[in-house]
């Protein structure tokens, strides 16, 4: 329907702003098995999963909707406290806006290499891209997955929220990204099942979950921490 006579001009009042037609985009997968994320300059996005069992197989598979990110997985024998409602109070916070949540799980008070360890490079990601990958854990404890605001070459970057930047993230939409995400948990010994099942086959090199079907596997096994990621432009 039109609130426009034929052959008029349409009003400025009706015009939409491109804030509202991206949500209305993200509105179009919330029946999906995928969930929308909001990151922002000084404030990532980040999602943790508890591995009981080594050797179980972390698989992920997010849209770059807006802006460049940069993807991190981290290691930790901690468990991450759950986050604070107001982004003002306490040592996490949680944002929710129209276009996604924005969660902070990692303590300020951890120190890289000490409290918690990368255990997958950086993987810089730009707009439009599809990103598909796995990793074959080592350990058990929680693997923090983080989507982060990427900053370029020689500007200013800290690995901690500050509260200064996240507000003014809300308004300058240059700093703001989206991704739509989806993360998976292969046990150890469906892992090895789907291996099998694989490798009787002789020509797949890619494994796929009966949920899912974006994992991407190099060379799996279950003897040694491995990851693979696919970039889709």
């Amino acid at each position: 329907m039109c609130e426009v006579p034929e052959g008029g001009l349409v009003p400025k009042s009706l015009y939409r702003t491109a804030e509202e037609l991206e949500n209305e985009d993200i509105s179009l997968w919330t029946e999906t098995i995928y969930q929308s994320a909001s990151v922002f300059k000084g404030a990532p996005h980040e999602v943790v999963l508890e591995i009981i069992d080594a050797a179980s197989v972390i698989t992920w598979d997010f849209d770059v909707c807006k802006g460049d990110v940069v993807f991190h997985l981290y290691h930790s024998k901690r468990a991450p406290q759950p986050p604070r409602k107001d982004p003002l109070v306490g040592q996490h916070s949680s944002i929710t806006t129209p276009g996604g949540n924005n969660v902070q799980l990692i303590d300020k008070s951890w120190t890289l290499g000490l409290d918690y360890s990368m255990v997958e490079s950086p993987l810089t990601c730009k707009e439009g891209e599809s990103v598909q990958g796995s990793h074959v854990t080592r350990w058990p404890g929680f693997y923090i997955l983080q989507w982060r605001f990427h900053t370029m070459p020689g500007s200013a970057s800290t690995n901690l929220p500050r509260v200064d930047d996240v507000l003014a993230s809300l308004q300058v939409s240059s700093h703001k990204c989206k991704v739509m995400y989806y993360t998976e948990v292969i046990g150890s010994e469906d892992f090895r099942t789907a291996c099998f099942d694989v490798q009787s086959l002789g020509s797949m090199t890619s494994l796929e979950s009966s949920h899912s079907g974006f994992s991407q596997l190099s060379h799996a096994t279950s003897n040694h921490s491995q990851s693979s990621s696919m970039i889709s432009r």
